[in-house]
């Protein structure tokens, strides 16, 4: 076992193929998410996301062998715990990876039945490690009354953060609505971080496009990075939200942290000049200052230092994506040491482990809560 930690605020597990066909099949039949062997005549294994497909042989890439472990981790909890300690990660926030596509379903009574049973086998995964596994809820928006009982039974579960739609469907109320302030407010009284991640917005994933779509991988790509961003700044900040629940924790995660210095420039623009030209309703405080409860997940970020000038690197979090094929494990130290070597050691000690520990309430152990206090 290694004697260098690191927390990881952004990690996946890999939900069983058949977990929503023994679940909710007999309910829904062949509208249920489930692994099927062909789809527009290509014959190869896709995951049927209740929507959606996604080749199964384009997102799982590389060494065959370490594939299969990651696999078998992102399923059997106690392979994962092993991989932990192999690769010095103490604790991880443990997101979906279908379960995100999920909550495009256009079928809005089947994308919650498909977030309840995610997160009920969630809570049950993360029960063979509580202290070191923190497990994220999968709540659909569509439906308040839902929403609020469903935020509520999460926490029961003992699940310790929310994952909400990146963004409100065209025919939805947008969330500066009033009508999702009890939303809010419950996750402010829970203290259960929101996160918006890609894919669970409006934008199309690049895995689900086929056949002719391919021709919009590029654009798609760069649409999907983007849109955390315009629901923070459109929704959260100019929309009022934050500044009526102070409190409310919100992380962008995945989006890695480029594209912050553009974008604050641009937020600072609004507020300054184009809101005040168009006569729109004053924000309380200046952007950077409610930048101060918005938090940001990296994975290798290149350009992290250009990022730490604009904002507190107290609010920046380093994740592993592990188990996915892009994920830093076994090397996670040596991608730290790379990304993150250079920094002051105070610096990178909150990224890769005091920041995250601080945001979710990560019970530390003994060793590295002497080093938080150094």
């Amino acid at each position: 076992m290694t004697e260098r930690w690191a927390l990881s605020a952004d990690s996946h597990v890999l939900e069983p193929h058949d977990l929503w066909q023994k679940a909710i099949g007999k309910k829904w039949g062949d509208k249920s998410p489930r692994l099927v062997t062909q789809h527009q005549g290509v014959k190869a294994k896709f995951f049927f996301t209740g929507y959606e497909y996604v080749r199964i042989d384009e997102i799982v890439e590389g060494d065959a062998d370490l594939q299969a472990k990651l696999v078998a981790s992102g399923t059997n909890p106690d392979v994962r715990v092993k991989c932990m300690d192999e690769d010095g990660v103490w604790g991880e926030i443990v997101n979906a990876t279908w379960s995100l596509y999920m909550l495009r379903i256009p079928n809005d009574d089947l994308a919650r039945d498909c977030c309840s049973v995610f997160n009920s086998w969630l809570a049950d995964y993360c029960k063979v490690a509580p202290k070191r596994l923190y497990g994220t809820a999968m709540i659909h928006m569509e439906d308040l009354d839902w929403a609020c009982k469903e935020l509520d039974r999460a926490a029961k579960l003992g699940l310790k953060s929310v994952l909400i739609n990146c963004d409100t469907r065209p025919k939805w109320k947008p969330y500066q609505d009033k009508s999702y302030d009890r939303f809010w407010a419950r996750a402010q009284e829970l203290d259960m971080p929101v996160t918006l991640h890609i894919i669970t917005g409006n934008v199309v994933d690049l895995f689900t496009l086929h056949g002719d779509k391919r021709i919009h991988i590029p654009r798609s790509t760069l649409d999907i990075f983007e849109e955390g961003g315009v629901t923070l700044g459109n929704e959260f900040i100019f929309g009022g939200i934050m500044d009526r629940f102070p409190k409310l924790k919100v992380i962008l995660s995945e989006y890695e942290v480029s594209w912050l210095p553009h974008w604050l420039f641009r937020m600072r623009q609004l507020q300054k000049v184009f809101m005040p030209a168009m006569k729109m309703p004053p924000i309380k405080h200046p952007i950077d200052e409610y930048m101060t409860r918005v938090y940001h997940g990296l994975i290798d970020d290149p350009l992290v230092d250009e990022a730490l000038k604009h904002v507190d690197p107290k609010t920046v979090m380093w994740g592993s994506d592990f188990p996915h094929a892009r994920c830093t494990y076994p090397n996670t130290h040596k991608v730290l040491d790379r990304v993150f070597g250079h920094l002051d050691k105070g610096v990178r000690e909150d990224i890769t482990i005091y920041n995250c520990a601080r945001f979710y309430g990560f019970d530390l152990p003994p060793s590295l809560r002497r080093q938080a206090a150094e």
